[in-house]
């Protein structure tokens, strides 16, 4: 019973950290799947459980982002079905996948992330985004449904591939990258929990509280973004996804 509180305080702690640096460069998943899998669940059960704590959080920073105006809703209009479908085929994927693998391809997914971070630091200085109707809405849909797959299938870094795809593609300012990111977020956090719960992969007691403390994270870290930038946030993720993937792949290996 000692070590069940100790091992929930510890996800709420990192679910308020994952929830702080999810709402303004994504990433929880970073932080929350290395955890969950420290607590002793298989892959399975982690995947599900982050999706509770990771659906609390991206409703959070989606309606801070909502209510603060910065949004596209001409392009999200086109691209929360496309990640709703392509989030429930990735979930239902996933499940086929073999447990032994399953840890590597999360690893591989941190570290990448982890990179791209740092490449593309410079991104979203300016709003430069032009809506073409045919254009933007085939490109749009195609991010959305293998986005959305990739959430459902694995899930560590959609916040910040979403990030990056505002950013490069539809060159959009960072916090309306942000913002259009964590509602696409939302959407396949949303579908990937139902199907993960419909599955019964979702461990409760530690998922609930979680996703409470990264609420609370959420808060405050899309708050801060919208009213001061993050010229410190990108180095600390950066940091924090190293040291993380580093203890994954002792995980792993070891």
């Amino acid at each position: 019973m000692y070590s069940m509180i100790l091992a929930i305080l510890g996800l709420m702690v990192a679910g308020f950290i994952a929830g702080f640096f999810d709402s303004i460069v994504g990433g929880s998943g970073v932080i929350t799947l290395p955890a969950l899998l420290s607590s002793g669940i298989s892959p399975y059960m982690a995947l599900g459980t982050n999706k509770i704590a990771s659906t609390f959080a991206s409703s959070t920073s989606s309606w801070t982002y909502f209510r603060s105006g910065h949004l596209e809703r001409r392009l999200l209009l086109w691209m929360i079905p496309f990640t709703f479908v392509g989030a429930l085929c990735g979930a239902d994927t996933v499940l086929h996948v073999d447990q032994r693998y399953l840890q590597i391809i999360i690893l591989i997914a941190i570290l990448v992330i982890a990179v791209m971070t740092w490449l593309k630091r410079d991104l979203g200085q300016a709003n430069e985004f032009v809506f073409y109707p045919l254009k933007t809405r085939i490109i749009a849909m195609f991010i959305a449904f293998a986005l959305g797959f990739y959430d459902g299938f694995i899930g560590p870094g959609t916040g910040s591939f979403l990030l990056f795809a505002f950013l490069a593609v539809f060159r959009f300012d960072f916090i309306t990258a942000v913002g259009n990111g964590r509602v696409l977020n939302f959407t396949s956090n949303t579908a990937a929990l139902l199907w993960f719960i419909i599955q019964g992969k979702v461990v409760y007691l530690y998922g609930l509280p979680m996703g409470f403390a990264m609420m609370i994270g959420a808060r405050v870290g899309s708050r801060m973004a919208i009213r001061k930038g993050v010229p410190l946030i990108r180095p600390l993720f950066i940091v924090v996804s190293i040291v993380l993937s580093m203890k994954m792949a002792l995980t792993v290996f070891g």
